[in-house]
């Protein structure tokens, strides 16, 4: 009989904390669990090297991998033995021709997550994040291993299926019959905690993406020596959660590509740390995460809108807001699938917006600079509201901040691209101390079939901003209402240095408020695109409140100003600003119009605070 507690565990496990989790397999290449290649259930089956039970599972753990396969969800063995060494853990694989992947867990931060109690023992993830089964594979061994005469049940099998379809399995718990699953203990960190063996595989899966020779990170991380230098800085940083970047706060809204390291793998950076960060046997290191095919992380794209020439960018003075224009190259019409960014200098880009300009007003601005673009603040731009003339007339296709992911559209969706035209990157740049140049490109994907339906990018905000010097909690309100069903994809909010907290909710039209982002600790210089899971749907007569607080005290560590003075709107880091960006897909193409209406009126209304 079932104890009648495992209901009520069940339910305080139902935020697994499973999607999103980068975790490296046996051949160093980075699992982004459930979310990698679209939204999808997971199943994390434990196994031990030791453990005759587990081991006897290999030929049929092949046959579900391959139905998992075919039903779209993703299964993984998963080793967290901390005894166990990498280069074990793969002749063990070979050894038992598991052909599936498995997850080396070296910090056991995936155990701490799901806390198993034997090996082996399976957990079913579904897409919402929701912990739907947990227990044994099947039936057919009874207690200590011994064999039954027929398997009368099939639970994992069942539990796959089950969330294949979107429907609960027959049996949300079972119990696992295997080895006690006691590789953590206490749950403490290991007795000698080594590079090789438990920190190289924390600093693959979530940290080199950004640090390596090129990218926006200031240094590598890719060797031992690349973190032996850093080790109280990377253990640090871990610690006080600046790093990876990632300042949504979890569980309000629920996003793809959560960056949040868990407390056991913070711990084990710790230790490492303290120990003096050894090495460990180089030997034995899981192979690091292969090179990309090419400098972009989506491939080589289909078209590439580059900088024409290099523009130099000084050692020292304001920021720079600088427009350059790219002449299209496209002869026909294209539905746009995906997007990417790379700044030519990380160390200057601070963000870049794309748009595409119709008429070649920007064209015209560019002929009057002597230098490559034109600059937002050029005496020759005065009497001209670039701000409007970028709003009202040209059509922003993406943008981009320091951390931003590659922007993919959902499969049914498309951003139309016509024929002609400019494209024009709006680049600002934030001054290093350091003389350099920059050739920042975007990289366009185009769909290979038709889509549905296609999106259509907002802003809600306000330019209503006067803050006091001393003033720690000025807040500002907007909101809009949403004039058709729509389906609401991404949103990024946008302040400057003194942005401290915004928060945005929608409220349906039969009063459900849905929580879409909060942002407790705003940094500026961790801005990005914020994608959800899954849309979240916005019935037409929704109502969307967006409220933001800036601190303009001595207090802010921030604040670019000391004293502190009195700061107003403005496209300077010193000024500041107030936006919300979102993408959104309506069910009718025919109801952009009505959006953009709604759009223009959140900024007309007083922003109270």
């Amino acid at each position: 009989m079932q104890p009648i507690f495992l209901p009520l565990l069940l339910a305080a496990a139902a935020d697994a904390q499973i999607l999103d989790v980068r975790a490296t397999d046996l051949e160093g290449v980075v699992r982004l669990l459930g979310t990698g290649d679209g939204l999808r259930p997971v199943a994390l089956v434990f196994l031990d090297a030791q453990c005759p039970i587990s081991n006897r599972y290999g030929p049929r753990l092949n046959e579900l991998h391959g139905v998992a396969r075919e039903a779209e969800v993703e299964l993984y063995g998963v080793l967290s033995d901390p005894t166990l060494t990498p280069a074990a853990a793969r002749e063990y694989r070979d050894d038992y021709e598991l052909d599936f992947p498995i997850l080396f867990d070296s910090a056991g931060d995936l155990a701490a997550r799901l806390s198993p109690t034997h090996v082996p023992e399976a957990f079913v993830v579904d897409k919402r994040d929701a912990l739907v089964y947990r227990g044994r594979i099947d039936d057919r061994f009874e207690a200590l291993g011994k064999l039954r005469p027929r398997v009368d049940s099939h639970d994992l099998l069942d539990a796959i299926e089950a969330v294949a379809e979107g429907r609960p399995p027959a049996h949300a718990r079972t119990e696992p019959v295997g080895c006690l699953f006691e590789a953590w203990g206490d749950g403490g960190t290991p007795a000698d905690v080594t590079y090789t063996r438990h920190v190289a595989p924390i600093l693959n899966a979530n940290c080199i993406d950004c640090h390596r020779p090129g990218d926006i990170g200031p240094f590598p991380l890719e060797t031992y020596e690349d973190a032996r230098r850093r080790a109280r800085m990377i253990a640090q940083v871990a610690r006080d959660r600046r790093m990876p970047p990632w300042h949504a706060e979890h569980g309000f809204g629920h996003f793809r590509d959560e960056r949040a390291l868990g407390e056991r793998q913070i711990a084990v950076l710790q230790a490492w740390a303290e120990a003096g960060a050894p090495q460990g046997d180089a030997e034995a290191k899981l192979p690091p995460p292969p090179p990309r095919d090419s400098r972009w992380r989506l491939g080589e794209p289909d078209l590439l809108v580059e900088m024409p020439e290099p523009f130099e960018v000084p050692a020292q003075g304001d920021d720079i807001y600088r427009y350059f224009v790219i002449p299209s190259a496209l002869t026909e019409n294209k539905t746009v699938a995906a997007v990417d960014f790379r700044p030519g200098d990380p160390s200057v880009v601070h963000h870049c917006i794309a748009y595409r300009d119709p008429d070649g007003w920007a064209r015209k601005m560019a002929a009057k600079d002597p230098q490559p673009g034109f600059d937002k603040f050029g005496d020759y731009t005065r009497g001209t509201n670039i701000d409007r003339k970028l709003l009202l007339e040209c059509e922003q296709i993406a943008g981009w901040a320091p951390g931003a992911q590659p922007y993919v559209l959902p499969p049914d969706a498309g951003m139309w691209l016509p024929a002609g035209g400019d494209f024009v990157l709006e680049v600002h740049y934030h001054l290093s101390g350091k003389r350099t140049s920059d050739r920042s490109a975007l990289a366009l994907y185009f769909a290979d079939e038709p889509v549905e339906r296609y999106v259509e990018g907002l802003v809600i905000g306000t330019e209503q901003i006067d803050i006091p010097a001393g003033e720690s909690h000025y807040r500002r309100h907007v909101w809009m209402n949403v004039p058709a069903d729509v389906d609401l994809i991404d949103v990024s909010p946008h302040m400057h240095y003194l942005g401290k907290e915004v928060e945005a909710v929608a409220t349906l039209p039969d009063g459900t408020r849905e929580p879409l982002i909060r942002i407790n600790d705003w940094d500026f210089r961790w801005q990005g695109t914020y994608f959800f899971r899954e849309p979240v749907r916005l019935p037409k007569g929704t109502r969307l409140d967006v409220r933001f607080r800036f601190d303009n005290s001595a207090e802010n560590p921030f604040n670019p100003s000391s004293p502190p003075v009195r700061v107003k709107e403005g496209w300077r880091t010193t000024d500041e600003m107030c936006l919300f960006y979102l993408t959104v897909v309506p069910d009718d193409t025919g109801e952009a119009e009505g959006l953009y209406r709604a759009m223009f009126a959140s900024f007309m209304r007083p922003a109270d605070g």
